[in-house]
């Protein structure tokens, strides 16, 4: 029996099989001469035959030619393009498809707002031209309305190509501000809230230092951000061109101004309200009323106070550039000899250098084997400002001096420290004040921790044999 039942269920399984081939082979086949519908366009031609664009719209007409490979405006003469933006115009521009027909023959283009509409007329090599109008948005807001010059056939193109060709003046304009590099920047300063913050020249290939309102070599480290951010600030976007009224965008009393200078150019970029806070700002170039937007993500220092741009050490300079040390305080005044070992290809070797104090060998290390006098050198040229205070101070008799001999010009520099009060010295910078103010108590960074590191390299060279 249970053969039989098999055999019956396999007989069963050949039938469903041969009536599913019979079933499939006999479909209708879809007739091979049957085409998909043609996509209709309004404008299709190459950019390669466009030899003139001519836009017109609620900012005027502007005349686009093609000059060796770049667009360019000829009219109006007084606009700076941007290249790209007429490209893309154009681009958009020889392949225009309908997404819908909306009115065979419209009577009333009111409808549509194509009695006032946007007009592009494509000029091409054969001495034909294409104009397209367009109108208002759909009240879907799916695209906008449009027809051929010729034709009151009104249909619906797409709204980034309807957007892409009708761009306006702001649009269209150059975004570029300048060309530098932070190398070209010879001069720079700050204004925040109409006082200047600082000013600072270039001295060489890299050395920057502060002119005003204090004396001093800047902060690199400060600096660097900030002349990086002139260079690469961007305008984002115009807002209004020759605005009557600046104070809206309050640019007529600016926040900040940064007035910068190349050996050849000077600039001076001012910025006013926030457009949103922590991101944007309105902004604008002297001698240009433009306004517009720019980024706020490289000016994180705009509100950074002085005592953190300007170099905090009340002097400094490598120890390879010194041959002499004359320092006078508590009465009596420690001469030190310095000989930094450098052969003939500039290497060094620490275990070669020579140093004194009045006379004696001063070339001893502590337990861990470092030289005690370039511990004592970095206490001394890294006393650094506490405080900062603009103004004219008559120099006083100094309670500390420290006067380097320095192998390169201008060959001596004499740091005085005279007493304010009871906390605070004045810095004065051979013989000029230099707006520093350093504690007199502070241990590390400061003139106590100086004396005290003084005493242990004295101690280690009197307690020589």
């Amino acid at each position: 029996m249970k053969f039989y039942r098999n055999a019956i269920i396999l007989v069963i399984v050949v039938a469903l099989m041969v009536g599913a081939y019979f079933l499939i082979t006999n479909i209708p086949k879809p007739d091979d001469t049957e085409k998909t519908a043609e996509v209709e366009k309004l404008i299709d031609c190459s950019s390669d035959d466009v030899v003139q664009a001519i836009l017109v719209n609620s900012d005027g007409t502007f005349v686009i030619d093609k000059k060796d490979t770049d667009w360019v405006i000829s009219s109006p003469s007084d606009l700076k393009a941007d290249s790209s933006k007429l490209s893309t115009l154009v681009l958009n521009s020889v392949e225009i498809t309908v997404e819908k027909v909306i009115e065979e023959n419209a009577k009333d283009l009111t409808l549509y707002g194509l009695d006032k509409p946007v007009q592009l007329t494509l000029k091409l090599k054969d001495n034909t031209e294409k104009t397209i109008l367009i109108g208002n948005l759909t009240p879907t807001k799916a695209g906008y309305y449009a027809k051929m010059k010729d034709s009151n056939k009104v249909c619906v193109i797409s709204t980034y190509t309807a957007e892409a060709i009708n761009i306006k003046r702001l649009e269209i304009k150059d975004k570029t501000l300048y060309t530098l590099t932070t190398d070209d920047i010879i001069s720079f300063s700050m204004d925040r809230k109409a006082e200047n913050v600082f000013q600072a020249k270039k001295n060489g290939d890299s050395d920057w230092q502060m002119v005003a309102p204090i004396q001093g070599n800047m902060n690199t480290t400060a600096l660097s951000p900030m002349l990086e951010a002139i260079v690469g600030t961007t305008n984002s976007e115009y807002v209004e061109e020759n605005p009557t009224d600046l104070s809206k965008y309050g640019l007529d009393n600016p926040k900040y101004v940064f007035e910068f200078a190349t050996s050849t150019a000077k600039y001076k970029l001012m910025l006013g309200n926030e457009v949103e806070k922590g991101s944007t700002i309105y902004a604008r170039l002297d001698g240009n009323n433009d306004v517009f937007i720019i980024s706020e993500s490289s000016y994180t220092f705009l509100d950074k106070p002085l005592k953190e741009i300007i170099e905090v050490f009340a002097y400094i300079v490598n120890i390879d550039q010194v041959n002499k040390i004359e320092l006078t305080m508590d009465g009596q005044t420690s001469v030190f000899g310095v000989e930094t070992y450098k052969d003939s290809e500039g290497n060094t070797d620490t275990d070669k250098d020579k140093f004194t104090l009045n006379g004696k060998d001063a070339t001893v290390k502590d337990k861990d084997d470092k030289q005690l006098f370039r511990t004592f050198y970095q206490a001394l040229i890294g006393i650094s400002l506490d405080q900062i205070e603009v103004g004219t101070v008559t120099m006083g008799t100094p309670e500390v001096t420290i006067k380097y001999y320095i192998k390169s010009s201008p060959g001596t520099v004499k740091v005085d420290f005279v007493s304010k009060d009871a906390d605070y010295y004045y810095v004065f910078k051979d013989g000029k004040y230099t707006g520093m103010l350093v504690k007199k108590s502070k241990d590390e960074f400061g003139i106590k921790g100086m004396k005290e590191s003084l005493k242990t390299l004295s101690d280690a060279v009197n307690a020589q044999k």
